[in-house]
């Protein structure tokens, strides 16, 4: 009886190592997925500010330009957070405040500094 127990945790157990281990190589091979420029912004047809006050709402149009353009400058900021020299701990603090508030002081001072650093080898630099 010992050994018929024995033999069935096995087998679960290493049922359960080949389940969790397929589970990694499938979670390996999906993508992140970001948004292509293909694609098209989605924004609301109608919103609330339209029934209330319709002059000074924006159209479909402008709010999907408005939506493409915030995508680009998060697209952007991200980039300049992935070559920047930092501690990988404050590169993924940066990041997440990059997509939970991108206009914490944190993000903002980080790029402000960058913004600097570049125009300073700018106006040394003026045959570029």
């Amino acid at each position: 009886m010992n050994t018929v127990m024995k033999k069935q945790s096995i087998w679960a157990v290493g049922l359960c190592a080949f389940f969790m281990g397929f589970s990694q190589m499938n979670a390996q091979e999906t993508k992140e997925t970001e948004e292509d420029d293909s694609k098209v912004t989605k924004v609301q047809k109608h919103t609330i500010m339209e029934k209330f006050a319709p002059d000074i709402s924006l159209t479909v149009e402008e709010r999907q330009q408005k939506r493409i353009d915030r995508v680009a400058e998060i697209r952007f900021r991200k980039s300049v957070l992935d070559t920047l020299d930092i501690s990988e701990r404050r590169r993924q603090k940066l990041l997440s405040d990059l997509i939970t508030n991108p206009f914490s002081d944190r993000l903002n001072k980080t790029m402000a500094e960058v913004k600097f650093e570049d125009e300073d080898l700018v106006s040394k630099n003026p045959d570029n």
